[in-house]
């Protein structure tokens, strides 16, 4: 915040100060008001320890965006990817389930709270029956990071998905496997590291360090601004306290990017893209009546596959395969 109880000591401190140089004096005032250059150095010391901080802070603030960014494109990912490889629709709904309430569970995991808080979504999603009362219940009691939850529950569905898909082709169950497995990872590697950005700040010492710099900048600025400056010597200082100030507020509301301050990341909008992202996936795969892989300009559409993402399970269901032409020979 701006306001606050030190801009009023800043001010009557440098107005006592400046009084006591122009009206009192005596030979370490004048000595100290006469020493520009050195405190000219020590404020350049002061700016670019400031400077430094907010860049780290920044660097914080950004590396939670990236990762977020992954987040919400892997867990639409999850989506499509089931979808595409598995056959059971149950199974399929319950990886779109997941991995919404994977990132719902992402946001209360970084604010410190869980899922199942009044401050957080599971009565949302319980509502719109993404999530049942007895798993909210279960994901609320465990010990562990609520996100894995998700993750091990993702890994049973595509387990389960991929050994009920009755083809004979292990190829396409591996491929498929990996393909998930990658997606999987990232996901636990990009909720890793953000628990990593919220749990490790800056050292404190290094804040002391930066708060003790600049008490002893502004004493002095306060000293050798006094003479030139007059009656406005205590406005100039509360000027530039002030943006001192308000350039360690940034900073410092970037150093933890996941909480609620105006500068953080606004993870409700992202869960909600997420959500609204997932579901636009499972309308489009009922909407759709034409085989993505071939598109509509065929009307044959697979008998054993009831997804519009699945592709044809071998070479002589093809469209293309049909009749006496062959395409690969140029007849």
């Amino acid at each position: 915040m701006i306001v606050g109880v030190d801009l009023l000591v800043v001010v009557i401190a440098a107005s006592v100060v400046t009084f006591c140089v122009n009206h009192v004096g005596n030979e370490w005032i004048s000595f100290i008001s006469d020493s520009k250059p050195a405190i000219a150095t020590l404020g350049a010391f002061y700016s670019f320890a400031l400077v430094f901080r907010t860049n780290i802070c920044y660097s914080r603030w950004w590396e939670g965006r990236v990762l977020w960014g992954t987040i919400i494109v892997c867990t639409i990912r999850m989506a499509q990817q089931a979808h595409l490889w598995i056959k059971e629709p149950v199974l399929v709904k319950r990886l779109s389930c997941l991995a919404i309430i994977f990132a719902y569970c992402c946001k209360a995991q970084l604010r410190g709270t869980g899922i199942e808080d009044e401050s957080e979504d599971g009565a949302k999603l319980l509502r719109k029956g993404v999530i049942s009362q007895e798993e909210l219940d279960m994901i609320s009691t465990q010990s562990g990071w609520q996100p894995y939850y998700c993750i091990d529950a993702m890994r049973a569905a595509i387990s389960e998905g991929l050994k009920a898909e009755g083809t004979n082709d292990e190829w396409k169950k591996n491929a498929a496997q990996a393909a998930m497995e990658e997606t999987i990872c990232t996901l636990a590697n990009s909720i890793g590291g953000c628990i990593r950005v919220r749990s490790t700040g800056l050292p404190v010492a290094y804040d002391d360090i930066l708060n003790t710099t600049g008490a002893i900048f502004f004493t002095a600025a306060c000293l050798a601004w006094a003479p030139g400056a007059g009656l406005y010597n205590p406005f100039v200082v509360l000027i530039v306290y002030t943006i001192v100030k308000m350039i360690i507020g940034v900073g410092s509301d970037m150093e933890d990017p996941f909480g609620h301050d105006e500068s953080d990341l606004p993870l409700e909008k992202f869960c909600e893209e997420v959500d609204k992202q997932i579901t636009a996936v499972d309308e489009r795969a009922k909407l759709i009546t034409f085989d993505l892989a071939y598109g509509p300009a065929t009307s044959h559409i697979p008998s054993e596959r009831s997804s519009s993402y699945s592709t044809f399970p071998n070479r002589q269901e093809s469209p293309l395969a049909n009749g006496d032409n062959d395409i690969e020979s140029g007849q």
